[in-house]
């Protein structure tokens, strides 16, 4: 066995080398070469498709073409080459001819802390980094790419706790053993010289739409959902079709059509259906209109017409430049909509709406070597977004860990506000790229009783690896009950939950101010420093209960790729 080990040790050895990154590889959603885009394309007056993730490295090259380097500031230049160097990087690897496998090791160590409990983290469990970070991938040329995340992390439930200071695991029972929790296959042709094809099946977080607080319609804060995809694209038109799993029988089948008029103005449709059943084909057709299956009949044998296991889903996105440095952007989502058709005559019909709107704009400043941004932006959610007759057809996801405190997670696919929320942010920052920035961010929530996960009981739904069937909710036995209006409840009360307005009950008001600090000393070394303060009216929807505190999180990351 000694001499096997030492065998196996000296053929690694030996075929050790640096290997490029393919073309195939995704940029996951959430990283830097999204903003980085944005800025240097809203520069030049233009908008691209590269405001939704993940992307291919060959398709953001295809809307990287578009821009004029020559005319482009210091700043700009500086992220473009920035961009291409990420592109161009080499990592651990052993390979031979087109084919290798390889490391992309990062270490991060982070140190926070909070003066009160009654807050919740800014720098939350979506913001740490894991202690060592060390993706693996197997790149063919750039003909294709697998990818896993392999990583030493504390688990989701640790990172909730208030006494928790550092993402160092300190003990077993902290330690996240459920990885990958990002993973995929990712092809792909350049069928012309503009015109692209590409197919990917995964796991992770995917976004349409690059905003400050997360999509209305599909955000990064909806994590570990498979997927499969295909898409084709150039610079001024995008398909992509998908089917998502967000747990045991509960899929999600979508498609989106992006189009672009005159480099300045992109918009965005996108249709889907989530389904509680399993997989079927007839969902898979490219082009199909979802609602017009009417498929919640085939779930329901009562005969009454209730639009049981299924959820339609409709999205609109748009992007502006009306000159260069400035983008407008708006996004619209809807799950239900009651026309005045049907509110006028089925009166016995107490369907609430789901509906939700988010707007904003940002603002590029080129000075010297570096710009000032400013962004602004603001969202709007009906109580009963995402929220249909049961769990187990709303639009959220649900899992629970398998080592220590075996916390119930929910999460909405689309803004992590999730319903019944108003919200505005405020950014504003200075930047040197490669070198360091600053930013102000001021963040304000009118939060509604039915906002954020708060209507779900694990008790009775959620964390295990298969939902109940939520034959008890709404059940006037228990003490707890879903929140849609149901047949259980008499029709003025289920009137009343109809006509329910954005923030309902007593709303909690939410004011957080942050200042977030990066310094970049070397190519391989990033430093960030993030105070906070936050203060709460009445707080778990409490008149008059007040709860304020301040933060600290600070974290150093050393990229061992870049070390030189």
């Amino acid at each position: 066995m000694k001499k096997f080990l030492l065998y196996i040790f000296l053929i690694l050895c030996i075929n050790f080398s640096l290997s490029a990154r393919g073309n195939q590889e995704l940029v996951p959603a959430g990283h830097w070469i999204y903003d980085s885009v944005l800025a240097i394309s809203v520069e030049e007056g233009i908008v691209n498709f590269a405001d939704s993730a993940p992307l291919s490295i060959q398709e953001l090259k295809v809307y990287l073409s578009e821009l004029d380097y020559d005319s482009m500031s210091e700043a700009s230049k500086t992220e473009y080459d920035r961009i291409f160097a990420y592109f161009n990087e080499t990592n651990f690897a052993i390979g031979y001819d087109i084919l290798s496998i390889g490391l992309e090791p990062t270490f991060n160590l982070a140190a926070f802390g909070k003066s009160s409990s009654e807050i919740d983290w800014v720098f939350d469990r979506y913001s740490r980094k894991p202690l060592l970070d060390t993706p693996a991938t197997i790149t063919a040329g750039d003909y294709a790419t697998f990818s896993m995340d392999v990583y030493l992390a504390q688990n989701r439930g640790m990172s909730l706790h208030n006494y928790n200071y550092t993402n160092v695991p300190l003990a077993a029972d902290q330690i996240d053993i459920e990885f990958p929790d990002t993973g995929y296959f990712s092809t792909g042709y350049m069928l012309t010289e503009k015109t692209g094809f590409g197919f990917q099946l995964g796991s992770g977080s995917r976004s349409i739409g690059n905003t400050l607080t997360g999509s209305m319609i599909w955000s990064e804060y909806l994590t570990g959902v498979a997927y499969a995809q295909m898409e084709f694209y150039n610079p001024v038109f995008k398909y992509t079709g998908s089917v998502s799993q967000f747990n045991v029988d509960k899929y999600m089948y979508a498609h989106e059509i992006d189009v672009r008029l005159f480099k300045k103005f992109q918009i965005t449709f996108m249709e889907g259906l989530l389904v509680y059943a399993p997989m079927e084909l007839r969902f898979m057709n490219p082009w199909t209109i979802f609602h017009g299956f009417a498929a919640w009949r085939d779930y329901d044998s009562s005969g009454d017409d209730t639009e049981s296991n299924t959820c339609d889903y409709f999205g609109i996105k748009f992007q502006y430049t009306p000159v260069k440095n400035w983008r407008l952007y708006g996004l619209f989502a809807m799950t239900q909509f009651q026309t005045p058709f049907e509110t006028s005559n089925f009166e016995n019909d107490t369907t609430p709406n789901g509906l939700g709107v988010q707007g904003g704009t940002d603002i590029f400043i080129p000075v010297s070597n570096g710009r000032f941004r400013f962004s602004l932006e603001g969202s709007w959610a009906d109580p009963y977004l995402y929220i249909k007759e049961s769990p187990n057809w709303s639009m959220v996801r649900t899992y629970s860990e398998n080592i220590g405190d075996y916390e119930v997670f929910y999460e909405w696919i689309g803004s992590p506000f999730g319903p019944d929320t108003i919200s505005a942010e405020l950014k504003a920052g200075y930047e040197v790229p490669e070198k360091w920035a600053l930013d102000l961010i001021y963040l304000y929530m009118a939060r509604g009783e039915y906002s954020g996960t708060s209507i779900f009981n694990s008790s009775y739904w959620g964390g295990s690896k298969r939902a109940d069937d939520g034959s008890e909710l709404g059940s006037e036995d228990g003490d707890y009950a879903w929140p849609f209006p149901d047949n259980f409840s008499d029709q003025s009360y289920r009137k009343q939950l109809q006509s329910l307005s954005c923030p309902s009950g007593t709303p909690e008001f939410v004011n957080r101010l942050s200042v977030r600090a990066t310094m970049k000393p070397k190519k391989y070394l990033t430093f960030i420093a993030q105070p906070s303060y936050t203060m709460i009216f009445n707080r778990n929807h409490i008149q008059g209960n007040k709860a304020h505190g301040f933060e600290f999180a600070a974290m150093v990351s050393i990229n061992f790729i870049n070390y030189k």
